[in-house]
């Protein structure tokens, strides 16, 4: 691994699901006081799209800083030599980490099934994607990303969570 971690969140298009992560993964990180370079690309190859209206107000209600990181962020496809330089790829799909499989094959040891620490007493099968749906799903998706986050950065890292705002 690299001195400062190197994390990938990755759904389809980079424009709700990874994006969200990428927010609250860096806000969590930094209260957690960890570096991490972290970043976001999705496999369909969408090239400078804003994340989704409903992404942006989702992670805003749960900070002004949180919803700077989105609000800056624009869509970029993700490349075999961006996943081979990641320590971590956060998918939030299966289709997701299949395309990790074929792309980057040396790299799978490094892929973290987001929807496997956001569960709880439910089993899920992958994040779902809320593309098309209404503000409240986008938010519904938010939390699950949030609890995976939090379930996986106390594993992965080892570090006490700070108390979250």
């Amino acid at each position: 691994m690299n001195s400062i971690p190197r994390i990938i969140c990755l759904c389809s298009g980079n424009i709700c699901r990874s994006p969200m992560a990428v927010a609250l993964l860096r806000h969590k990180l930094e209260r957690r006081d960890i570096s991490a370079l972290v970043v976001s690309g999705g496999t369909l190859g969408l090239q400078g799209r804003r994340a989704d209206k409903f992404a942006r107000q989702a992670i805003a209600e749960r900070s002004a800083a949180m919803g700077e990181i989105i609000d800056e962020h624009r869509s970029q496809g993700i490349s075999p030599p961006m996943l081979s330089r990641a320590d971590h790829v956060l998918v939030m799909a299966p289709r997701h980490e299949r395309y990790v499989q074929q792309s980057a094959p040396q790299i799978t040891d490094r892929v973290v099934r987001l929807w496997e620490y956001a569960g709880d007493d439910v089993q899920l099968s992958k994040i779902p994607d809320p593309i098309g749906q209404d503000a409240e799903v986008f938010r519904l998706c938010r939390d699950l990303i949030e609890r995976g986050l939090n379930q996986w950065l106390d594993e992965a890292f080892d570090v006490p969570s700070a108390t979250e705002e």
